[in-house]
């Protein structure tokens, strides 16, 4: 037999080498011009400061400066958790501002208008907020202007999601554009919670509140220059035939603000009891409401996300309180200062947001039952380490409750936060019907975020049935965190693990990049968001004989797994 030869390694020449060096700057600027293409750079531009400077700037310092502000107003750890809720309610209302927006145009636009207003609000927000302790405000007056801030957040990634969605659905780019979206508000929080570590401890929380403020100016200046493009109507009012075009639809979005407004209510003036009846009785009747009013695939994928968000119950009060309590309350507990427990987290939690956004880049050929099955895992094995912080057990294997924190729970709960966020986008993104993506797009976002206000109640209901105290004293009785781990097994383990079945009825089993088969779900290219097919409702019947604009050009849809011929509607753009 021959000797085998040994090659010498072979280098290669400098040019290679230099062009394998800059090839990720390469991929960064094919990137970028693919989302230039794709939105133009007037829009480009709004999408950079909406996602980055408010939805991931701002919005982190004016969330930053909620739990040491309401500690400074005395507030449990309970309140703090449902005025927090109450605050986040804008973003459960999505539905509702778009209808607004489609519906009821301000001087001929359907959207510079409502940005223009809802920036006025943030700024009214911030400046009560700055000097609410020498106004004397309570709780849940701060609560209320933490309220208006959010009005503006939310209404400039409302109409910015409508507008790109509308987008991608024209020019492709779908994974581009939900990578550029993340991205942008993971380096907003970024920079934010850098800012975070070194005024919080030192400063107080007014200063986080104070640098909040230009992003909301600058933002309503690019509504008054137009950078979010849309044409002026050539005639203005209301817009009565789309109103009616889809009546169930817009009573959803409606009964979803009114819904949204009584679980707020209940938080201030009902008790735990009376809270957990309104909130089941309130999330039932939307969820019927919206298998009246959307196609069922939509309607049930909705459903599954809106189980995954109550699911994942809110214990970020007691938590919170848990963390940064000081030795009285907690001996020898972690007494985290603000710094490390808002600021350092953040930084190592944006960071495995990015981190969650390279890896979804690479799961396109996921399906999405899968990509769910992972987040779910990856969730609650971050939750452990909650767990095992609570019960000191890093202390017996020598571990500091510091490190134990910043590479368990603050970045796996990120990474699993993007893992969950973007698929969900995604799929909510190519279920839109063409024409009403900024209301359907809306709904379905509202509906992710009442999830995450029930999650809310349900955790202080639990917390309190579990008799976890967390106050601020240290008195005898004020604090009492011996059931807060029995809580985080419950709330953050044991429900997520049982929505994973649910992904085998709710969940569309095909993957993330295929969005040909997503044409074939889709509602016919008109306002009209369907079903005529009594196979598609979940009641059954037809009621195609019943309705208006009847047309005879029909269209496939799928419907658990067969093709069912459904019937279009001659509706109005948006």
């Amino acid at each position: 037999k021959p000797m085998p030869v040994e090659l010498p390694p072979v280098e290669l020449p400098l040019t290679s080498r230099k062009r394998r060096a800059w090839q990720p700057f390469r991929d960064i600027q094919v990137w970028y011009e693919a989302l230039r293409t794709t939105f133009g750079d007037q829009f480009l531009r709004f999408l950079t400061v909406t996602f980055f400077g408010l939805k991931g700037f701002s919005s982190t310092l004016i969330q930053t400066a909620m739990l040491p502000m309401f500690k400074d107003f005395h507030a449990s750890g309970d309140t703090f958790q449902l005025a927090s809720m109450v605050a986040q309610i804008p973003w459960a209302m999505k539905g509702w501002m778009g209808v607004l927006s489609d519906c009821f145009p301000i001087y001929g636009y359907h959207k510079k208008g409502y940005l223009v207003i809802s920036s006025v609000f943030g700024l009214a927000g911030i400046a009560g907020l700055m000097f609410s302790r020498e106004l004397g405000f309570g709780v849940w007056v701060a609560s209320f202007l933490f309220c208006l801030v959010n009005v503006e957040f939310a209404t400039f990634d409302l109409l910015a999601e409508g507008k790109y969605t509308e987008l991608m659905r024209e020019n492709g780019g779908a994974s581009e554009a939900v990578s550029f979206v993340w991205s942008a508000i993971n380096v907003g929080v970024l920079i934010s919670s850098i800012i975070t570590l070194f005024l919080v401890d030192s400063s107080g929380y007014r200063p986080l509140l104070q640098l909040s403020a230009p992003m909301v100016l600058l933002a309503l200046g690019l509504a008054l220059r137009g950078d979010l493009p849309e044409a002026r109507m050539r005639k203005g009012g209301v817009q009565w035939i789309k109103l009616m075009s889809e009546p169930r639809l817009f009573a959803l979005a409606a009964c979803m603000a009114v819904g949204a407004l009584i679980v707020a209510a209940s938080a201030v003036l009902l008790g735990s009891e009376g809270q957990l009846v309104v909130v089941l009785t309130v999330s039932v009747g939307l969820i019927i409401l919206a298998y009246r009013a959307l196609p069922r695939t939509l309607a049930r994928s909705n459903l599954y996300m809106f189980l995954v968000s109550v699911a994942y119950l809110d214990l970020s009060g007691p938590l919170g309180y848990y963390y940064t309590a000081n030795a009285r309350c907690v001996p020898d507990g972690p007494g985290f200062s603000y710094g490390y427990y808002l600021a350092v987290t953040n930084v190592v939690g944006a960071i495995g947001g990015c981190i969650g956004s390279v890896l979804f880049q690479g799961m396109q050929s996921w399906s999405f039952r899968q990509a769910f099955w992972l987040t779910t895992v990856v969730q609650t094995f971050a939750s452990v380490f909650d767990l095992v912080i609570i019960k000191r057990w890093n202390i017996a294997i020598g571990i500091s409750d510091q490190a134990m924190f910043l590479f368990g729970d603050a970045a796996c709960q990120q990474i699993a936060a993007m893992l969950v966020t973007m698929p969900s986008a995604v799929l909510n993104s190519l279920l839109c019907p063409r024409g009403a993506e900024a209301t359907v797009y809306a709904i379905l976002a509202g509906f992710q975020n009442f999830g995450a206000s029930v999650a809310s109640v349900l955790g202080v209901w639990l917390t309190r049935y579990l008799d976890v105290h967390s106050g601020i004293a240290g008195d005898a009785g004020d604090c009492d965190y011996k059931d807060l781990g029995t809580a985080v097994v419950l709330g953050h383990c044991v429900l997520p693990m049982l929505c994973v079945p649910f992904t085998f009825w709710l969940v569309p089993d095909v993957r993330m990049n295929d969005e040909n088969a997503f044409e074939l779900v889709s509602p016919a290219p008109s306002f009209r968001s369907p079903a005529s097919s009594g196979s598609l409702s979940p009641f059954g019947g037809s009621e195609a004989d019943d309705e208006p604009f009847f047309e005879d050009a029909p269209y496939v849809a799928l419907a658990d797994g067969s093709p069912v011929v459904m019937t279009g509607f001659r509706g109005v753009s948006s």
